[in-house]
């Protein structure tokens, strides 16, 4: 089979131009050595688009912000009375000090959220409290713009967990017996349930 060549260069550029459209997404540095899981994570609460580079692979110029992975228990409560208990801590301070956005994937004491005693949970979320007025906040994962339920009869709960995901449209099929109460739910989330043609 001949392939013709205006052709081929033609769909060769057209697809360059289509890439280089693409708007770049922000530039991360993440403050812990590189392994692909956390790159994935942070890739995936910025967007597709994201470029994330570790620490020893800096970008060459300065990024748009900072992450740090999980921030311990007794890292959180060092940085939210000014102190760097380490190394990597202390640079966080310093970021912080210059006005840098800084943000972490998590906070550890959320692990034991539910069975913490009440004094240690209120002391931990004062924590987070005081280090978001500092500029630290929490890189939050990216709500999906819809979801879509496989089966029928949507119910509900269906709703619920689209909400709870932060979806505003939830999918369903064709065919789908929508509830009542999942209509109800609907409303009251401000979700739109869309049939799929």
């Amino acid at each position: 089979m001949a392939v013709d060549t205006k052709t081929l260069i033609a769909t060769i550029v057209s697809e360059v131009l289509h890439r280089l459209e693409q708007p770049a997404g922000p530039v991360a540095l993440v403050l812990a050595p590189a392994y692909d899981g956390l790159k994935r994570e942070v890739q995936n609460r910025l967007g597709g688009n994201a470029q994330v580079y570790f620490q020893g692979n800096e970008p060459s110029g300065q990024p748009d912000l900072y992450v740090l992975p999980e921030l311990s228990c007794s890292d959180l409560a060092d940085l939210a009375v000014g102190r760097g208990g380490s190394i990597a801590m202390r640079s966080v301070l310093e970021l912080l000090l210059q006005g840098k956005d800084v943000r972490t994937l998590g906070f550890a004491w959320r692990a034991h959220a539910q069975t913490a005693p009440y004094a240690l949970r209120r002391l931990y979320e004062g924590h987070v409290a005081t280090l978001a007025t500092y500029g630290l906040t929490e890189l939050a994962a990216q709500s999906p713009e819809s979801v879509s339920v496989p089966h029928t009869p949507v119910t509900a709960e269906h709703v619920t967990m689209a909400a709870a995901k932060g979806a505003r449209t939830l999918r369903v099929p064709h065919c789908a017996v929508v509830t009542p109460l999942a209509q109800e739910a609907a409303a009251g989330h401000n979700m739109t349930i869309l049939k799929n043609l």
